[in-house]
C-alpha cells in the first residue's frame, strides 16, 4: 500500500483541521523545587528527571517541552510531576487532542528551527503557541498512537533484551576466564604478541579510500594505502577511547601514529586474546597508570599485561562461546543491534507518514 492510499484509508474521508497550538493546549512555566522535601515525585528539567520531591506542580497527563538547552527532549508523563523553569508543561484539551498524539507530533516537530538564541537553544511560549498542529478526529489520533506505540514498545523490548544479553555475556566471560591454579600458564602480553604503532594522522583520511584506516575513535576511517596485512587487535593510544575501544582486524589496513596494533603469535588464538583484553585490559591500565584518569598508553603498559594461556583447544572453546554472544550483542548485520536499527527505521517511517497531513488551512 502506497503512502497516499494508507493515509486515505486511515482518514476514511474525514477532514483534518489545523489549529494553533495555543488553541488546544495551555503552556505553563515551571518553578524552583529546591525548598521542597525529598519524595517520590520526579522533577523534570530540560535534560530529564533531575531528582524527586514530595510535591507535584501538576498531577494530570502532560507533555513537557524544554524552554532552554536540549529543546528536542520532549517528555510524556501520565504521573504527577514537578518541572523547573527550564521546561514547560502543558495542560491538554483532551476533547480536541489525544495527549500521546500531541507528544508524537511535538517529538517529530523541528523545534530547533524556532530557537530564539543562536548560542543556546531557547523557546518562548509565544512562539510555541503559534505552531500549527493537524487535528484529525479523536479516533484517528487514537489509531495513530496505537500504531506508533506498538513500534515503540517493540524497540523497548529489544533494547531490554540487548541489555540482558550484555549482562549475560559479561557473566559468562568472567566465568570462562576464571582459571584454577595449574590449569593455565601465565605470560605477559609482550611474550605472546608483537606490539607497535602506525604512522598516519587523522588528517590523512579519505572519504573514499580503498583500505580501512584505524585511528583512535570507535569508527574506522579510510585511506588509499595500507601499512599491514595481518590479524591484529587495534586500540587507541590516547584520547577518550583509551582502554575502551578495540578493533579486531584481518587483512590489509592502515594505522594511526597514536593507535596500537597487537599481533598475536602462534602460542595464542587471536580471538581468545581479543576477548581477554576486552575483559581485563582497562582495569589493568587503571592500576598501573600514575594518573587516576588514564588518557594515554605507552608500550611498556602493553608488554607487562598478564595473560592466562590455556591449551589451544580450551582457547577455541572459549572463543566459540564468546563469539556467539559478541555477534548477538554487537553485530549490526546479524545481532540485536541490527534488529533494533530496523525497528527504529520502521518507527520513523510510520511516524513521518502518520503525521503527514495536507497543508494547513489555519483556523484562528
Amino acid at each position: 500500500m502506497n503512502q497516499v492510499r494508507f493515509m486515505e484509508k486511515l482518514l476514511d474521508g474525514v477532514d483534518v483541521k489545523w489549529k494553533k497550538l495555543g488553541d488546544v493546549v495551555e503552556i505553563k512555566n515551571g518553578k524552583d523545587w529546591k525548598k521542597l522535601n525529598k519524595g517520590d515525585v520526579p522533577v523534570y528539567g530540560s535534560g530529564g528527571i533531575m531528582t524527586y520531591v514530595d510535591k507535584a506542580s501538576y498531577t494530570k497527563v502532560s507533555v513537557l517541552i524544554p524552554r532552554k538547552g536540549t529543546i528536542t527532549n520532549i517528555f510524556y508523563t501520565e504521573n504527577p510531576f514537578w518541572n523547573v523553569d527550564t521546561i514547560f508543561y502543558t495542560k491538554i484539551d483532551e476533547d480536541k487532542v489525544v495527549p500521546k498524539y500531541f507528544y508524537y507530533f511535538m517529538s517529530n516537530f523541528n523545534l530547533e528551527s524556532l530557537s530564539t538564541d543562536s548560542t543556546r537553544p531557547s523557546l518562548t511560549q509565544t512562539i510555541l503557541k503559534k505552531i500549527n498542529i493537524p487535528i484529525p478526529p479523536l479516533e484517528v489520533q487514537t489509531e495513530i498512537v496505537r500504531i506508533l506505540d506498538n513500534f515503540t514498545e517493540l524497540t523497548a523490548e529489544l533494547t531490554a533484551e540487548l541489555t540482558a544479553r550484555k549482562k549475560q555475556y559479561s557473566y559468562y566471560r568472567d566465568q570462562l576466564f576464571s582459571f584454577n591454579d595449574g590449569d593455565v600458564e601465565w605470560k605477559s602480553l609482550g611474550d605472546v604478541a608483537l606490539i607497535g604503532t602506525g604512522k598516519h594522522d587523522t588528517k590523512d583520511a579519505l572519504d573514499d579510500g580503498n583500505y580501512i584506516f584505524y585511528a583512535r575513535g570507535r569508527t574506522p576511517l579510510k585511506l588509499n594505502v595500507f601499512d599491514f596485512d595481518e590479524t591484529a587487535i587495534i586500540t587507541a593510544g590516547d584520547g577518550v577511547g583509551v582502554g575502551k575501544v578495540f578493533h579486531f582486524t584481518k587483512g590489509k589496513y592502515a594505522l594511526h601514529q597514536r593507535a596500537y596494533r597487537i599481533v598475536p603469535n602462534k602460542d595464542i588464538e587471536a580471538r581468545y586474546l581479543y576477548h581477554y583484553i576486552l575483559a581485563h585490559f582497562y582495569m589493568y591500565i587503571k592500576k598501573v597508570s600514575v594518573s587516576s584518569s588514564v588518557t594515554s598508553l605507552r608500550r611498556p603498559m602493553f608488554l607487562n599485561f598478564p595473560i592466562p594461556i590455556p591449551p589451544i583447544k580450551k582457547q577455541n572453546e572459549i572463543v566459540a562461546i564468546l563469539d556467539k554472544f559478541d555477534t548477538l550483542i554487537n553485530s549490526i548485520s546479524e545481532g540485536l543491534p541490527k534488529e533494533i536499527g530496523l525497528r527504529q527505521k520502521q518507527y520513523e517511517y510510520y511516524r513521518d507518514l502518520l503525521l503527514s497531513f495536507p497543508k494547513p488551512e489555519v483556523e484562528e
